[in-house]
């Protein structure tokens, strides 16, 4: 009976979770709204200013608890120390592919509104999925979006399932992890049983490498759709080229953390084949302008009205 009591009131949170997200999509799109809107506006700082406080103040005490609960334990200074500083140095070259995720996005949807995204739990994969997938449920698709220009709704809407989207994955941990991680600890079990291997296999890496590989899929075949479009114009190339050079990037990655023991690369190797990718597609942009390539008339437009909203 308790259980099912449970399960209401989880049920019960998770639909008025849902309708405080659409009624603060709408009072966002009202404020917004209330004035000229503008992709960078000084309020979107602001919020930014806000969460990032927020986001350093949790930092802050987590790490002088952890600081205190060490001293407690009797952990020496030193290795104190060397746990942060190597915490330290492992954020910055990862944290790359924040700063490129914030970069793909400025075009689309400003400054503020991506740093906020993708500075809290946030993920590029996903976030220019979402973003790129409500605009062509609104226009069509984002270069028709900016160049009839963006609503203070349309941004509201395109905000808000983005963060809607990222935001199951917590509440669903929260409210059911206790109920399906015996259940996988159990599968393990017999895995390791049946196998003879001490373990089991990791179900967690095991679901997170397959919805990879499907994501990876995925962005292929967009990237092939693309270049069908308009194989005569240079830049419906650009998201094939960008793939294929990231993946070829990748493979070598994995070549050196395999089998020249380069450990360490294995935290950088997705921002390092984002940003050649991405240098590799510039030089080709860069390339098509002064030599005047083919570009189709949509990426003009895009162009045009992204310098636009944000002149």
């Amino acid at each position: 009976m308790q259980k099912k009591v449970l399960r209401i009131f989880k049920i019960g949170i998770i639909l008025i979770s849902y309708i405080c997200l659409e009624k603060e999509k709408n009072m966002f799109a009202s404020v917004l709204g209330a004035h000229e809107f503008h992709l960078d506006d000084p309020i979107m700082y602001v919020l930014y200013g806000i969460v990032l406080a927020f986001i350093i103040a949790l930092c802050l005490y987590y790490m002088l608890s952890a600081i205190k609960r060490a001293k407690e334990l009797g952990i020496e200074k030193s290795k104190i120390k060397k746990v942060i500083s190597t915490s330290a140095t492992f954020s910055v070259l990862p944290g790359l592919g924040i700063a490129l995720g914030v970069v793909t996005l400025v075009g689309t949807l400003g400054v503020a509104f991506p740093a906020i995204r993708l500075s809290v739990v946030g993920s590029l994969q996903y976030e220019t999925q979402m973003a790129d997938g409500t605009a062509t449920a609104i226009a069509g698709s984002m270069a028709e979006l900016m160049k009839k220009g963006m609503t203070a709704h349309d941004f509201a809407t395109i905000a808000m399932i983005m963060t809607m989207a990222i935001c199951t994955g917590g509440i669903e941990t929260l409210l059911f992890y206790r109920l399906y991680q015996p259940k996988i600890g159990k599968l393990m079990t017999k895995t390791a049983s049946a196998g003879g291997k001490s373990g089991g296999i990791n179900i967690g890496d095991l679901v997170f490498q397959a919805m990879f590989i499907g994501m990876v899929i995925g962005y292929l075949a967009m990237s092939i759709g693309t270049l069908t479009k308009a194989v005569t114009f240079i830049d419906s190339y650009y998201n094939f080229i960008a793939v294929l050079v990231a993946m070829a990037v990748m493979y070598l990655c994995e070549l050196l953390i395999n089998k020249a023991g380069w450990k360490w690369l294995d935290s950088f190797s997705t921002p390092i084949s984002m940003l050649i990718a991405m240098i590799v597609v510039g030089i080709i942009s860069f390339c098509a302008s002064k030599y005047g390539w083919a570009l189709s008339t949509d990426v003009k437009d895009a162009a045009e009205a992204a310098i636009g909203l944000l002149a």
